[in-house]
């Protein structure tokens, strides 16, 4: 029971240096390209949502300059009676002005930076997908190597042959323990054996277990990848389509604002 709890220990150990310092050694060059693909992706969307994000800021001062604008050219009418039908038709297209821009604001807030901020959560999503795959491919290599490690030490132990490097300072130590516990080397020599071959079964299954999931894994990532380019050029055309449309809906009701200021502009008595 003793020696079943210290190898749990060691295993436990094992498993969480495994995990924590794990990195993959034979690097996949298609999911290094999507990563880098990815990568600019995303940087390219978070500046255009920096930079849209303060083109918007502009807008909300404007419009609050437009209103204010416009309630006093309407006050101003009250001073120039002989202008107020102007003033006051011009401080309207003002504020009607003011009520366009807003109505821009929230149509490209709504249509275009929320499929932006969509995309850049995507992106950090699929970049942690990316990284699952990775650690998943770094676990079978790691139990691969593991594998080749137990095997060639169950076959130094079969033909008797001494250890190297920091596998001899370990059994040097194991060796000088079993003397202190008064074991039989030749009888701890065939235990350890046994206790590799078993080893190298449930080690063989799990390879082949990893294998199987590392590579359904990586296709399932791939196929992603595929589906999220298509999806893509739809949701973008979608997003600047929207953008477009918004704008060009804007200037619409901009000149047909002030096209209703210019009757009363032409009222007014020129000298």
């Amino acid at each position: 029971l003793k020696q079943k709890s210290e190898n749990g220990v060691l295993d436990t150990i094992g498993d969480t240096l495994l995990n924590t310092f794990s990195k993959v050694r034979k690097r996949d060059e298609r999911f290094v390209e999507m990563h880098d693909t990815i990568t600019r992706l995303s940087d390219n969307l978070m500046r255009t949502q920096k930079l849209y994000l303060r083109v918007t800021k502009r807008q909300q001062d404007l419009q609050q300059a437009y209103e204010e604008l416009g309630t006093g050219l309407i006050d101003l009418g009250d001073i120039e009676t002989g202008m107020t039908m102007a003033l006051v038709e011009a401080g309207n297209a003002l504020k009607a002005h003011h009520l366009a821009l807003r109505q821009l604001a929230e149509n490209t807030e709504d249509l275009f930076l929320g499929e932006i901020e969509e995309y850049i959560s995507y992106c950090e999503a699929y970049m942690e997908l990316l990284k699952m795959r990775d650690q998943k491919q770094a676990e079978f290599e790691d139990l691969t190597e593991y594998l080749q490690q137990t095997v060639s030490e169950r076959e130094r132990l079969t033909n008797h042959q001494s250890a190297v490097g920091v596998s001899a300072v370990t059994n040097f130590i194991k060796g000088k323990v079993r003397d202190l516990r008064g074991v039989d080397p030749a009888i701890s020599r065939q235990q350890r054996i046994e206790n590799l071959a078993e080893r190298i079964t449930e080690l063989e299954s799990a390879v082949d277990a990893s294998r199987e999931d590392s590579s359904i894994f990586s296709e399932l990532v791939a196929t992603e990848y595929e589906i999220f380019g298509i999806i893509k050029q739809h949701d973008f055309k979608r997003a600047f389509s929207a953008l477009a449309a918004s704008h060009i809906l804007f200037f619409s009701k901009a000149v047909d604002i002030w096209k209703a200021v210019i009757p009363e502009l032409e009222k007014l008595p020129v000298e």
